[in-house]
Formats: structure tokens, sequence, C-alpha cells
């Protein structure tokens, strides 16, 4: 009966560390197109928070975000949970992070299928205390002189995308739990981001926000260079020599939960994948701990 009261508390420990003990994966992003007045930029990038708590007022993952010295923060959707619903885990993240980095974001699935009342809200603090917002939008990001085009698709945009390539009839809104991945319109998604590079400049750096990873190719257009995606929470079971077990909108074994991913049509693009922080439905992370990435910009010379 020790043996298996002790084994069992074994478990236990073994399962709240894969849910609550941060690991942090830094990348070196390379680019000969890159101006080389990026070199050095810190970007760390963090998604699907899902209402979770990191420590009082969030104090563990803000310390280590602040330990990896970003010079801006992006994070790419799910702050909140649907099913357990707390805005302020999400909120006194944000305040935090701000006092850290400007802070850039993007929302995800779980924002959309929360009452647009209390969603709205939640927006309207988030733009009050300065973070900003990327819903379909882009604004620059000035450092070391050089500018860097931020972008944002939101989930509406990729939710009208399902509805336009029938993965989803028109009225089927308040059914969003019921989202499919399998049939979209990429047009959709086309039109977004041109509509946000029309102006670009040649030789113009773009890093695009988006919430899921599993539209890379439609993601990856002209102006694009490194885009930043969360949602599969990293398979949330990992196995030796796997991709994870599951991942929303790409089903068994996905490919797409996290690292580095390179575009294969549409030019050279890279996507990052962060295996997020929180849980939704499945309340545990198993060989798969809350992520928190750094991307770190290296000027890549032509030879």
């Amino acid at each position: 009966m020790s043996i298996r009261i002790g084994a069992l508390l074994l478990l236990a420990l073994f399962l709240q560390w894969s849910r609550k003990s941060i690991k942090i994966t830094t990348y070196s992003y390379s680019d000969n197109r890159l101006s080389q007045d990026l070199d050095g930029l810190r970007i760390v990038h963090l998604s699907d928070l899902q209402s979770e708590y990191f420590g009082k007022a969030q104090r563990r993952l803000l310390k280590k975000t602040a330990a990896a010295s970003p010079d801006c923060i992006v994070f790419t959707g799910d702050l909140v949970d649907r099913n357990h619903t707390d805005y302020a885990a999400g909120l006194t993240l944000m305040k935090g992070l701000l006092q850290i980095a400007p802070v850039y974001y993007v929302n995800g699935n779980h924002e959309l299928a929360l009452p647009q009342e209390d969603i709205s809200q939640m927006y309207d603090a988030l733009r009050e205390m300065g973070v900003h917002l990327l819903l379909d939008r882009s604004e620059d990001f000035i450092w070391n002189d050089e500018r860097l085009h931020l972008l944002g698709v939101s989930e509406e945009t990729l939710y009208q995308a399902k509805i336009y390539g029938g993965a989803l009839e028109e009225g089927e809104k308040c059914e969003r739990r019921k989202i499919s991945d399998t049939e979209i319109d990429g047009n959709v998604i086309r039109q977004a981001i041109e509509g946000m590079t029309a102006a670009f400049g040649e030789g113009d750096a773009a890093l695009l926000l988006v919430h899921e990873p599993q539209f890379l190719e439609q993601y990856a257009l002209p102006g694009v260079r490194l885009i930043c995606a969360g949602h599969a929470h990293g398979g949330q079971i990992r196995l030796p020599f796997t991709q994870g077990l599951f991942a929303p909108g790409q089903g068994i074994l996905p490919k797409l939960t996290k690292g580095l991913h390179q575009a294969q049509h549409g030019g050279s693009c890279t996507m990052v994948i962060s295996r997020g922080l929180g849980n939704s439905t499945f309340p545990f992370r198993i060989f798969n701990r809350p992520e928190i990435v750094v991307i770190v910009f290296a000027h890549k010379a032509t030879l």
C-alpha cells in the first residue's frame, strides 16, 4: 500500500511540475533580407495563458519573462479560457508584462467564444493599460532606428475564412465550439494580410501574429518574413520522437505544435509556434512544460 501511495504521490508531483514549471526556449532568427540594425533584437513570444496563474499575481511568469530581457513581447491569443474564465489572470499578466517591454496582442478562439460584451470590456481594459491590439491591423515597432512591421490576423477573420470555405454555415456563430478547420477560404486570409502590407516598401520586414498555426501556407504571403502562432498547446501530451498527440484543427499526431517551421510556398517565411502556457479542456501537460519563447534576430550576410 505504501508503495502505491508513493507512486501516486510521485505521479501527482510530476503532473504538477509538467503543468507549472516554465521552460524558456530560445531561437535565433536569421534572414539576409533583414537590416543589420535589427541585430540582437529580442522578442518574447507568449501564448495560451487560458486564465492560468503562475504564482501570486503571475510573479513566476513575469520573473522568467524579465530574465529573457525582451525588447518587445508578443502574445498570440487565448489569454482567457471560455471554460473557466478568469479575466483577472490575463489582465494581471498584461499589466506586469508592460513593465518589462511593449506588448502586442492578437486574439484566439477562446476569446471569440466568449460573450461579445465581456470580451469587448477586456479589450478596452487592455487598450487602456497600453497593450497594442493587432486585430486585423498593423503597427510599427522601432528599434535601433529600424522599423519592424507587426501585423495581426484576428480570430474573427479566420472564422470568416472557415465560413466561406465551407467548414461552417452562416449563422453558426453561436456554436463556436463546432468550428472545423478542414475547409477554409484562403482568399479571406490573403485579403486581410494584403490590406496590411500594401504600403510596404522594398525590404520592409514584417512579423505576423496569428493564433492558429495550421494555416501556415495561407499566411506565407509576400512581405511576411516571420510568423508567431500558438493554439496547439504543444500537442498537450508529448511522447519521445513525436510532435504531440493531438492539436485542435490538426487532429491526431499533428505536425505544427512547436518550434520553427518553414513555409513550402509563397516565398521564404518562418513560423515560430509556442507550446503555450495554460490548459483548456484537458487539464494536464505531459512532457510538455509551459513555454516562454525567445526569438533573437541575427542578420545573415549574403555570401
